[in-house]
């Protein structure tokens, strides 16, 4: 038990002083987590949120600029139009292309090309054999031959094309509907000369 008269030995004193010591500790370290709870310790911790919520969209935009926000990844310069193309020929487009990540588990359901001439209005053409889509697109580049049917108002000159992807993958809530799209491929359409 404590007095209130201050103990005359030595051990009594070393208890009593680390007692008060003990009190100022707590007193203290009390203040020093209020204080961080509202001062600069408070704001170390929202800047580390807001660095957290800045590294997550620089990981979409990074995604979005790779395309790994896309179904198909289709590399610049190695997809092209097998030329010559003259009016009323069927177009056949040479496509390399693989699945990202986030489409390997879609499963192609149509395409649709869509054409765009010197006029400048994209107007769709259909696909040279009609029917289910069998063969789907892997995760490794694969080299794919595509023959389409251009529509027949287009005018010779420089034309180019692009293929609408209609895709069917799966999410919570059951099979998803996406809507991806190739990269636009120029060629020259030549006009036919029937003699």
């Amino acid at each position: 038990m404590t007095t209130d008269e201050f103990p005359h030995t030595i051990r009594g004193r070393i208890i009593e002083l680390s007692k008060v010591l003990s009190a100022f500790a707590v007193i203290l370290s009390a203040g020093g987590v209020i204080w961080g709870w509202f001062g600069p310790i408070s704001e170390f911790f929202d800047r580390l949120d807001q660095l957290v919520e800045d590294v997550a969209q620089l990981q979409e935009d990074v995604a979005r600029a790779n395309g790994d926000d896309r179904v198909i990844r289709q590399p610049a310069g190695l997809s092209y139009i097998r030329e010559p193309v003259r009016q009323g020929d069927p177009v056949v487009m040479i496509l390399v292309a693989s699945r990202t990540k986030l489409g390997a588990s879609c499963r192609l359901t149509d395409w649709v090309p869509i054409f765009t001439d010197e006029q400048n209005i994209p107007t769709p053409g259909r696909r040279a054999r009609s029917g289910p889509i069998a063969r789907q697109i892997d995760r490794d580049l694969q080299t794919l031959r595509i023959e389409m049917v251009p529509p027949d108002e287009l005018r010779p000159g420089r034309v180019s094309v692009y293929l609408t992807l209609t895709y069917s993958c799966p999410s919570p809530d059951g099979p998803a509907v996406v809507q991806d799209r190739t990269d636009a491929l120029p060629y020259l359409l030549i006009e036919r000369n029937d003699r």
